[in-house]
């Protein structure tokens, strides 16, 4: 029963993660269309049901590292820790790219600088809401509030709604 348990919740876990979970690390823009691309066996720029069947199928024997048609809980964690140092390096590796603004593979100390300079200044900006110059107690109690409640709506938005909220 209990390998029937993680078995079913494998496959539910990688057909659902199949089309966004790996791109983590891309602009949002970009992630649909890399696990698009990724499905599309045949690069004919369509994904066929049968294209979907073989990348899960794919994605539970690279899962089933022993093979024997069963995925373990060690199989199975293994399995997402890969998947989440890849969604990391990626990640990372976009992070940099946008701090390496001319491209030759390395931050010098003025492009991080003027990177860290372009983000504290939105960050102020956004902020200091009455435009004074300062940053009061009650504008970070404010802007704290209001991340937190973009927070919420962001995972409300991928997990539906919750239960015991309204609607």
């Amino acid at each position: 029963m209990k390998k029937t348990m993680i078995a079913v919740l494998l496959t539910s876990a990688i057909g659902t993660t199949s089309f966004a979970a790996l791109a983590q690390g891309a602009p949002h823009g970009e992630r649909g269309q890399m696990r698009f691309e990724e499905i599309d066996a045949n690069g004919d720029g369509d994904v066929t049901k049968a294209e979907i069947e073989a990348h899960k199928a794919a994605r539970f024997a690279s899962a089933d590292t022993n093979g024997d048609g069963n995925v373990s809980f060690a199989e199975f964690d293994a399995f997402h820790e890969v998947e989440k140092a890849q969604r990391e390096a990626a990640r990372r590796q976009h992070m940099f790219g946008k701090m390496d603004a001319n491209d030759d593979g390395v931050i010098s100390a003025a492009e991080h600088a003027e990177h860290r300079s372009e983000r504290m200044e939105r960050r102020f900006e956004r902020v200091d809401t009455n435009d004074d110059g300062v940053i009061t107690q009650e504008e970070r109690d404010a802007a704290r509030a209001t991340r937190m409640e973009r927070r919420d709506m962001r995972r409300i938005g991928r997990h539906g709604q919750r239960s015991g909220g309204s609607e």
